[in-house]
């Protein structure tokens, strides 16, 4: 027999509340244990009943029904709660959500099976949360896995680090569940482009001045790829300034993904900007994009310089030479004297595969898989994130090129 889950609706009008009755009146576990006006006898009763959820409209009369909904997520932690909006917020409220932790809602007008699906949805989450805290507290003594942060820069623009991020996320989702991707350039968003993504959600939603940021403020701004990796990118405008996403905002997030996913790749954008340096902080290793003329690997040479400088272990460096062909005037070997530092992997160029890749959206690790370009990222993933054979592999069937055309 199912769990009965207890319910309070929070609505001024009992036509209102009526509505909802009926549309999750059918369900034989929800119980209604309680119906609240205003947003005083909201938390008066949820202080009473204790719930499983509290469904309450954002227009409450006393006490608004958002400032009560941001009351109890944070004095009443146990109770769940889904706001019932007009549909038509500004950003504000949207923010003040986040802030409080509230990711749950429903829009008007209401739809029944929608409202049902949440419920469900919320419910599922509580359940599947406990069973994890139990999981825990059964087994403390269990070593827990470091999960791996990758930052990819480079000493100046057009170096293909998006390109290099995009497809070498692409890699390692087809051996793991538990891939996120972070664009830390706000001027461009490429990397929603490159994977033809339109998020709802990016990090401009999280700016400026974010206070706390846990794993649910992060997971309500990611973007899930048919690749199976989960994107949170950057605005999509290119109206909003870099320099506003501080340190303690790219540490948090990337703090909260550490925790959720195996392996965390992140673009930088600019080499100065503290977003950048932020990201090389919290990373295990740091890759370094340079090009094969002589004025980026002059650069390049200087790149590796600072980073050394200012106190990055040289352990924890790689240099990826991007776009290399067969050229008479820089060897191999010429290259590593040059920069004064071992290159980690050389990347084939292939203007015409990285070309349509980009203009189509479509990742050539997944798109081309045996062309050289591809199999050298491919290798790069498992050199980075060798494969632990005691982790649960991703299922064959969650094989995705059908997605492409």
């Amino acid at each position: 027999m199912p769990r009965t889950i207890n319910i309070i609706i929070a609505e001024k009008e009992a036509s209102d509340r009526d509505l909802i009755k009926k549309a999750i009146g059918s369900e034989d576990d929800f119980h209604i244990v309680a119906e609240a006006r205003d947003g005083k006898e909201l938390l008066d009763l949820v202080a009473k009943h204790r719930p499983d959820i509290a469904l309450i409209s954002r227009d409450l009369p006393v006490i608004s029904g958002l400032d009560a909904a941001e009351q109890l997520t944070s004095d009443q932690p146990n109770t769940s709660v889904i706001l019932i909006l007009q549909g038509k917020e500004n950003e504000e409220v949207w923010h003040r959500m986040l802030r409080a932790g509230i990711r749950e809602f429903v829009t008007r007008p209401l739809d029944a099976g929608k409202l049902v699906e949440e419920l469900r949805k919320v419910a599922s989450s509580r359940e599947q949360s406990a069973k994890r805290g139990d999981a825990t507290a059964a087994a403390p003594q269990a070593e827990k896995v470091r999960n791996k942060i990758i930052t990819i820069t480079g000493p100046r623009g057009g170096c293909g680090k998006s390109v290099i991020a995009t497809n070498l996320a692409v890699a390692l989702a087809t051996r793991s569940e538990r891939i996120a991707l972070v664009d830390l350039n706000l001027w461009g968003g490429d990397l929603a482009m490159l994977m033809d993504l339109t998020p709802r959600r990016t990090l401009g939603d999280l700016l400026p001045g974010f206070g706390g940021i846990d794993h649910d403020v992060v997971d309500s701004v990611i973007t899930k790829h048919a690749s199976g990796v989960s994107v949170v990118a950057a605005p999509m405008t290119g109206q909003f300034d870099g320099t506003a996403l501080s340190r303690y905002i790219v540490q948090s997030i990337l703090d909260a993904l550490r925790d959720h996913y195996e392996c965390t790749i992140v673009d930088t954008g600019y080499a100065n900007l503290e977003s950048t340096l932020a990201a090389m902080d919290s990373s295990d290793t740091i890759l370094v994009v340079v090009g094969t003329d002589l004025p980026r690997l002059r650069d390049g040479k200087h790149y590796l310089k600072n980073l050394l400088a200012a106190n990055y272990p040289k352990e924890k460096i790689q240099v990826v030479i991007n776009r290399t062909t067969i050229s008479k005037e820089i060897s191999p070997s010429e290259i590593e004297t040059i920069l004064e530092f071992p290159v980690a992997i050389r990347i084939p160029n292939d203007e015409t595969l990285v070309g349509s890749s980009v203009n189509l959206g479509q990742p050539f690790t997944a798109s081309n898989p045996t062309k050289p370009v591809s199999k050298t990222l491919i290798s790069l993933a498992d050199i980075l994130v060798p494969l632990n054979t005691e982790a649960p592999k991703k299922k064959s069937g969650a094989r995705w090129f059908s997605f492409m055309h």
